[in-house]
């Protein structure tokens, strides 16, 4: 599940799908549901554009608002009538920097667990080697204190490598991501409309498994038009590019 992520850049360059470099006025450090967000779409000519959209699909023949989506799952959506009509006629690339993942830490859960730079994924902040804590962390003999005291390892954790923490993941590089998306247009009446839009969900990629078991479904550049244009989905096929994509992820709250 995608329910927040940041559009923190000035300006936007999307250049790859023909667009000229636009300037943002409100950089938006935590994106969250119900704000007007940026998209690009293809427009009846089959053109793209950049405009913005409510973050919350509706479809044209929803009765009850509190059942709009946020996400959808890339393997269901399809056949889902939420989103089946979304899928074969309204694409869309929702413009971020990062998004943000909550996760609770497994007992003994060390860096090298995954979360190698080699791996293709830098852990700027909050998983080092003192995350799978040792005996002597704490417990020292000198102090009185082993395992046969009553307490152990495990038990005389830091507090903290147990409390659900909060991810910021991105590209290393700093670059913009794109995440898949539907987009709908709901007639309030006959004289007034608003466009709504959900972030498309996919299995995490291998570099984010220790953190995550899905993630926000991310086109590259070399994909994206593609992807607009309505082309047949493979998830293989769709998930590859991302196979080297170098992510960073900083740990910025523990909860």
């Amino acid at each position: 599940m995608c329910s927040r992520y940041s559009f923190n850049v000035s300006k936007v360059n999307l250049g790859f799908l023909g667009l000229k470099e636009t300037l943002v006025e409100k950089p938006v450090q935590q994106v969250t549901p119900g704000q007007q967000v940026w998209l690009v779409r293809n427009n009846d000519q089959g053109i793209p554009e950049l405009v913005q959209a409510k973050w919350g699909l509706a479809p044209s023949w929803l009765k009850d608002f509190s059942r709009v989506q946020i996400n959808a799952r890339v393997e269901t959506a399809p056949d889902m009538r939420m989103f089946s009509s979304a899928w074969s006629d309204r694409r869309c690339l929702i413009l971020a920097d990062s998004y943000y993942q909550w996760h609770m830490p497994i007992h003994g859960l060390k860096a090298s667990h995954g979360l190698k730079a080699s791996h293709g994924l830098k852990a700027s902040h909050g998983l080092k080697a003192s995350h799978g804590l040792k005996a002597s962390h704490g417990l020292k003999a000198s102090h009185g204190r082993n395992a046969s005291h009553g307490r152990n390892a495990s038990h005389g954790r830091n507090a903290s490598e147990n409390r659900r923490q909060l991810w910021q993941i991105g590209a290393r590089d700093h670059s913009l991501i794109l995440m898949a998306g539907l987009w709908e247009r709901y007639a309030v009446d006959s004289t007034l409309a608003f466009d709504s839009c959900a972030v498309l969900t996919m299995p995490v990629m291998p570099q984010l498994a220790p953190i995550a078991q899905r993630m926000p479904a991310l086109l590259t550049t070399g994909n994206a038009a593609n992807w607009l244009a309505g082309a047949p989905f493979d998830l293989d096929s769709f998930s590859a590019p991302l196979t080297g994509f170098a992510f960073q992820c900083q740990n910025i709250l523990k909860r």
